[in-house]
């Protein structure tokens, strides 16, 4: 079986990553669903980048110390040499929107609100119903307080090679897992599947890789070359 390919930051192999124009791109592509990453700013609003910083004109702008009025109004540099900026929830929201794939949307901040996260939803719910969203994270808490609000939500924890331990976490909390390609086994992905848990598996960027992923059954990859064809 052939599992469901997500657009990674958007077609950011071909647009700079996070960027209205990689969604675009992502959005005319044949994908499932397209990946990205949003931060709070200084002013407790929601906005897309991957990193926590940022270089403007040359200078560091770090995220969370900026209002989000300021960082809407500057250009990330990027190799490129396009004019691109940090887009909002609602821009990314409207792109996934009008292109009919799923927005898969990865919580940066490690431990934010109940009053953010309702934030969040708030909006998204203008777009999607959450039954047709993920939310992925690299830390529990957002995840947990997105399923105290609503328990049948969609989640997934991120487990990279440094958090192994975070797998026996994801299948206790009968939750999702979106684990560094190479640490997924078949052993750990027919666990998930018997208890009717998805298993996604990034960065999948290598045939030899995807098709060993293919053979165990895994659900989804996160890539940044292969769409759905």
């Amino acid at each position: 079986m052939k599992p469901l390919c997500v657009a990674h930051r958007g077609c950011h192999w071909k647009c700079f990553e996070n960027t209205s124009q990689a969604f675009e791109a992502a959005a005319k592509g044949d994908f499932y669903g397209i990946e990205m990453d949003i931060h709070l700013t200084k002013d407790k609003k929601w906005i897309i980048h991957h990193d926590p910083d940022f270089l403007s004109n040359g200078k560091k702008v770090v995220i969370k110390d900026e209002k989000f009025e300021n960082l809407r109004k500057m250009s990330l540099d990027n190799e490129w040499n396009y004019e691109a900026k940090c887009p909002t929830l609602e821009e990314y929201l409207q792109i996934v929107k009008g292109s009919g794939k799923r927005p898969i949307i990865e919580f940066k901040p490690k431990n934010p609100s109940f009053h953010h996260i309702r934030k969040a939803l708030k909006i998204i719910k203008k777009y999607f119903d959450l039954k047709d969203v993920t939310f992925i994270a690299f830390y529990p808490w957002p995840l947990m307080k997105v399923k105290l609000m609503h328990p049948k939500q969609d989640v997934m924890l991120l487990v990279e090679h440094t958090h192994p331990f975070l797998v026996s976490w994801a299948y206790k909390l009968r939750w999702g897992l979106d684990i560094e390609s190479f640490l997924l086994t078949p052993e750990i992905n027919e666990k998930f599947h018997k208890k009717g848990l998805k298993t996604n598996a990034w960065t999948v960027d290598d045939k030899k890789e995807l098709n060993r992923l293919c053979e165990m059954g895994i659900d989804l990859i996160t890539t940044n070359v292969f769409d759905q064809n």
